[in-house]
C-alpha cells in the first residue's frame, strides 16, 4: 500500500469515527420546533383529558424546589415544573415508551418479528435514538431526584444556563432501572420513589423519523467534508514533500 492509498483509507476511517461521534451526540430536535403554547393550571382543569407533559409550563404550574416537593406528587395529572441548578447524567437508559419493543425485518414483502428491545439498558455511548437517559436532576436545595429529560435541555443545564422545564409528571421506575441506578442514587442521596418525566411522547413519536434522517444526512455530510479535508491535508503534507 503506497503513501496515496494509506492517505486516502486513513482519511476515510477517522472521518468516519467523527460522523459517528456527531451522529450519536448530536441531538437534531431544536431544528423542529414544537408549535406549543404556554400551559396553565386553567388549560389543565379545563381539558382533564389532554395530556400536559412536556408543554411549556406556565407561571403558575407549581415547581419543584426540592426531592421533597417530588415526593409529594400523587398521581398522574399532579403536573409540575422545575428550575435546576445542575444535573448528572447516568450511564442508564429506558426505552421510549413509544417505540416498538420488537425489532421487524420486511422481506419480499413478508414482515417477521425478531428479537425483542432491552426495556433498560447501560451504555457508555449515547443511545437516544430509541431511549431515554436517566439523569439526577439538582434542585434549588441542591437535593437530586430522578429525571428525564432532552437532551438539550441537559446539556443546557450542565452548562451553567437558567431554564424552566417543560411540564412534567411522575412516572414509576422498574426493578431493573432501579438495581442498575441503586449505586449513584446512593451515592448522592436520591430517593428512588419514581422519576420526573418531561417528554412529550406524541410530539416524540410524530417526529422520530424526521428527525433520525437529518441526524443521518448531517452525519454523512461531516464525514464527507472531513474525509475531503483530511485527503487534501495528507497530500499536502506528505506527498508534495516527496515531490520536492
Amino acid at each position: 500500500m503506497n503513501k496515496k492509498q494509506i492517505i486516502l483509507f486513513g482519511s476515510a476511517l477517522i472521518s468516519l469515527a467523527c460522523a459517528f461521534l456527531w451522529f450519536v451526540n448530536w441531538n437534531a430536535e431544536g431544528l423542529f420546533p414544537k408549535d406549543q403554547s404556554t400551559v396553565t393550571m386553567r388549560d389543565i382543569e379545563d381539558h382533564p383529558e389532554k395530556n400536559f407533559t412536556g408543554y411549556p409550563a406556565g407561571e403558575d404550574i407549581a415547581s419543584l424546589k426540592s426531592a421533597a416537593d417530588f415526593t409529594q406528587i400523587n398521581g398522574e395529572r399532579d403536573y409540575r415544573t422545575a428550575e435546576p441548578i445542575g444535573i448528572i447524567s447516568t450511564d442508564v437508559y429506558s426505552l421510549k415508551p413509544w417505540v416498538k419493543h420488537y425489532r421487524t425485518k420486511t422481506y419480499k414483502g413478508r414482515t417477521t418479528t425478531g428479537s425483542r428491545k432491552a426495556e433498560v439498558i447501560r451504555s457508555a455511548f449515547t443511545m437516544g435514538i430509541d431511549y431515554n437517559r436517566y439523569y439526577l436532576l439538582e434542585l434549588s436545595d441542591h437535593s437530586y431526584i430522578l429525571a428525564q429529560l432532552s437532551e438539550i435541555e441537559a446539556s443546557a443545564i450542565s452548562n451553567g444556563v437558567s431554564i424552566k422545564l417543560p411540564i412534567g409528571q411522575k412516572v414509576g421506575l422498574s426493578e431493573q432501572a432501579r438495581s442498575y441506578l441503586a449505586p449513584i442514587c446512593k451515592q448522592y442521596g436520591v430517593e428512588m420513589n419514581g422519576v420526573f418525566y418531561t417528554f412529550d411522547n406524541q410530539w416524540q413519536k410524530e417526529h422520530h423519523l424526521s428527525v433520525l434522517v437529518v441526524r443521518l444526512v448531517v452525519s454523512v455530510v461531516v464525514w464527507l467534508v472531513l474525509s475531503i479535508g483530511m485527503v487534501l491535508l495528507g497530500n499536502a503534507l506528505f506527498l508534495k514533500k516527496e515531490a520536492q
